[in-house]
């Protein structure tokens, strides 16, 4: 069987690609920016040591670049809007635009070669329909879930909470691109959903459940070090993420002031939202670490105790993963990987992203548990493992062996 791998921009689909590679399934990796450092004329950055490091970014060690075709034009305008203008809101509308000129693109181009298109969500709406009709099987991966569940949840939290509003992330978008979110899981053949929240927001618009294949995202965890924590000194509370309501920050604020002691101690790490009004009010109850790159993130994560993720809107929260990596319990609510990632009281905890008092009780129980906290650390981080990007070229093999192509093609 060959694959056809479609992504706009980068997000872990390099890694998807390279796992395809290695199944022996790949027939080419289409993509918007990729640094092929062998090839003309990439090979003239390699000698500029600085553009060389950040170029590198946008490459993956052993994904063959033979196999990518990239075109830069479609993410250029994305780029000069958030690096030089840094100006969020254009460089956000461009992103929009890059994913659909990038879809007309491949949909023109790049399907009807291969035994399957796999395309992914935001991006490939033109490329699943052109990939159907040449014969192929259609597949479109999710990695946050639909747009529908977005928009309700998230509307709902702002009349909640108002006042946070600004704060919030995902749910404002162009009509045009809504639709183009609406439709593509109803154009695609199969849906891959990265955790069992995304799966139900699928089914709730009508996609049948044998067309939705769950398949957890992956993690380098050998890049998140494990740490032995100290069972002494002020239990630190580590946020990592976009600090708005999108992520439940305001329960979180409000189970550690319910809690209001001076053995517990708030860290926020991660870009602050464009209105930080309301963060005003609740900064005697955290200190705000900033934002930094992965490196700095890790480092952070090896100082805390406990890292909580408490999502009102999420796909997976990749962010769950590399915590427990570095030997780090995590409190995350069910709207994220947290039901599938982590065993309850053995790795973590799991609460609905709005239950401040359960959320002040399992902070409670580890700032008091200091010893016990330790342990859940080490069996998180064993469990991180299994999260690995081996383990998932391994459930992606097993996937691929379930589609009817592969029945199809097996019989033959």
């Amino acid at each position: 069987m060959k694959i056809t791998v479609s992504h706009s921009g980068k997000q872990h689909a390099y890694r998807h690609a390279y796992s395809v590679q290695q199944l022996g399934c790949l027939h080419r990796f289409v993509t918007s920016t990729y640094y092929c450092r062998d090839r003309w004329p990439d090979r003239m950055a390699t000698l500029v040591s600085k553009l060389d490091r950040a170029l590198q970014k946008r490459t993956l060690h052993g994904l063959d670049s033979n196999q990518v075709i990239r075109k830069l034009r479609f993410e250029i305008p994305e780029l000069w809007y958030r690096n030089v203008l840094k100006n969020g809101s254009a460089a956000e509308a461009a992103m929009f635009q890059r994913d659909a000129r990038f879809d007309r693109w491949v949909a023109g181009r790049y399907t009807g070669q291969s035994d399957l298109f796999w395309g992914f969500q935001g991006s490939c709406l033109e490329s699943l329909k052109a990939a159907k009709s040449a014969g192929q099987l259609a597949v479109c991966e999710f990695a946050t879930a639909h747009v529908t569940a977005a928009i309700r949840i998230l509307s709902a939290e702002i009349e909640k909470h108002p006042e946070w509003a600004g704060t919030i992330s995902n749910l404002h978008f162009p009509d045009w691109y809504r639709e183009r979110l609406e439709q593509e899981p109803i154009e695609a053949d199969i849906c891959i959903a990265a955790s069992t929240f995304t799966k139900e927001s699928l089914r709730e618009v009508g996609i049948a459940e044998d067309r939705i294949h769950l398949l957890p995202l992956a993690c380098d965890v050998e890049q998140f070090k494990f740490v032995q924590r100290k069972t002494d000194g002020p239990l630190k509370v580590l946020f990592v993420g976009g600090i708005g309501q999108r992520k439940g920050i305001k329960y979180l604020l409000q189970a550690i002031e319910k809690l209001n002691s001076p053995n517990i101690q708030l860290q926020l790490l991660g870009p602050m939202p464009a209105d930080e009004t309301p963060l005003k009010s609740w900064s005697k109850w955290f200190d705000y670490l900033g934002q930094t790159d992965q490196n700095g993130v890790v480092k952070q994560m090896q100082q805390a105790d406990v890292l909580v993720l408490p999502s009102v809107f999420e796909g997976f929260g990749l962010v769950i993963v590399e915590a427990m990596a570095t030997g780090m319990p995590v409190i995350a609510s069910t709207h994220s990987c947290g039901p599938e990632v982590i065993r309850e009281g053995t790795d973590g905890f799991v609460l609905k992203p709005d239950d401040v008092d359960g959320l002040a009780e399992k902070i409670s129980w580890c700032a008091e548990n200091r010893k016990q906290l330790k342990e859940m650390g080490r069996t998180a981080y064993e469990r991180a493992q299994e999260f690995s990007w081996g383990a998932h070229k391994t459930r992606l093999a097993k996937l691929l062996t379930d589609l009817p192509i592969y029945s199809k093609r097996s019989k033959e």
